[in-house]
């Protein structure tokens, strides 16, 4: 018997909710969850970041007996071809976090997106776009996305997420790096253990995390991300201490957050901001001293972090929300990130899909030969300062 696919629709808080017992049943079965499948980051989410309010809604695909996937939405604003435009995005839009829907391999897999994009044209008052946006090349999102007509949608690289995989020792890693960053690590622990008090910690319990969480959010506001610098501490935004306060508390009572840091001279120098689950390591957040620079605090701490990952048998990745420039000196592999743009309006939709399509294979190109022309431009400007305007109608 052929399962009677429908959408059901769980609205707000009270939605995620009833939903709680499903969204966990399903997420036990999912090959590889992270932090951002989980279903308390998601009411931590709605609770103190979501601006869309009565407008979050889940997605429930059901085969007629029982749920079989989730998809979660929020109506926002997006900027789309230079205009500001609205859409349908999954939570949630913060910082770079990954995204995803919740739907373990098997059939439910080629049915959810046409049935959701099927329920959402058929909304009043539809936005023109189903927008995923960074969204893993290995996630379910983006193997759902198969399902549709590739007219339907298109797709932009933007970015990667570094990981590293910890099914394999941690001496054989530390094999593959530089020797040059090598030799930094080890210079970097002699002038670690040169300062006082040193000692490292692995918060996993509630009373614990929240003490680390308030040197973690001290540390991370001291340096480029604080008020003299990039303004993206958590401290410095009373939503995302709430936040991350509250995932660490409910993660925590269930044993899936850690906070790790590095302590010396009675203060602490760096420190990272953890979730596990199932067999994946998450870091969402770190940050460290940079009056403690020349002792590398961040990168022996991600030293030790990487080597307890790889000791434990029930940890197979390792994984960062983004792709930072120095991770590369731990030589890790780069996992392409996503965003998806699908149309939904009748007419609006597949216009605005392909010209985002035009965009994508052709702007940077077309980008390219702008500067060129400005470069040639400002060299022209140059030289005619430099020689001065010829004289109208020569000399004589």
């Amino acid at each position: 018997m052929r399962p009677a696919w429908n959408i059901v629709e769980f609205r707000g808080r009270e939605g995620l909710l009833r939903l709680e017992a499903d969204w966990k049943r399903l997420l036990a079965t999912m090959p590889d969850p992270a932090a951002h499948h989980t279903y308390e980051s998601h009411v931590a989410y709605f609770d103190h970041l979501s601006d869309a309010g009565g407008r979050y809604t889940c997605l429930a695909l059901s085969d007629g007996e029982r749920i079989r996937a989730i998809c979660p939405l929020e109506l926002r604003t997006a900027k789309i071809l230079g205009r500001r435009t609205r859409v349908w995005d999954l939570p949630w839009n913060l910082e770079n976090l990954l995204r995803d829907v919740i739907c373990p391999p098997g059939d439910a897999r080629a049915v959810l997106l046409p049935r959701v994009v099927e329920f959402l044209r058929r909304a009043p008052g539809r936005p023109a776009l189903l927008l995923l946006g960074r969204v893993l090349e290995t996630s379910a999102a983006w193997d759902c996305l198969r399902s549709l007509d590739a007219r339907a949608y298109c797709t932009d690289l933007a970015g990667a997420s570094a990981q590293v995989d910890c099914e394999r020792p941690f001496d054989e890693l530390k094999s593959g790096l530089s020797k040059n960053f090598k030799s930094n690590l080890r210079k970097a622990h002699n002038k670690l253990a040169a300062l006082a008090d040193v000692r490292f910690v692995t918060a996993a319990d509630r009373p614990s995390l929240a003490r680390e969480f308030e040197a973690l959010l001290e540390v991370e506001a001291s340096g480029l991300k604080g008020e003299a610098g990039t303004h993206t501490a958590i401290r410095l935004d009373r939503r995302l201490v709430a936040f991350y306060g509250d995932l660490a508390a409910a993660l925590g009572d269930v044993g899936q957050c850690e906070i790790n840091a590095v302590y010396a001279e009675g203060r602490c120098i760096a420190a990272q901001f953890c979730v596990r689950t199932g067999t994946q390591y998450a870091m969402p957040k770190l940050g460290y001293d940079e009056r403690y620079a020349r002792a590398a605090p961040g990168q022996l701490l991600m030293e030790r972090t990487l080597q307890r990952c790889c000791d434990d048998p029930g940890i197979r990745r390792f994984t960062m929300v983004s792709d930072a420039e120095w991770f590369q000196l731990w030589r890790m592999d780069q996992v392409p990130v996503h965003c998806a743009y699908i149309g939904l309006g009748r007419w609006s939709g597949p216009l605005i899909v392909n010209l985002l399509r035009l965009r994508f294979a052709h702007g940077p190109r077309v980008k390219r030969c702008l500067l060129r022309l400005a470069g040639g431009l400002h060299i022209g400007r140059w030289l005619r300062r430099r020689v001065g305007e010829p004289v109208q109608g020569g000399a004589g």
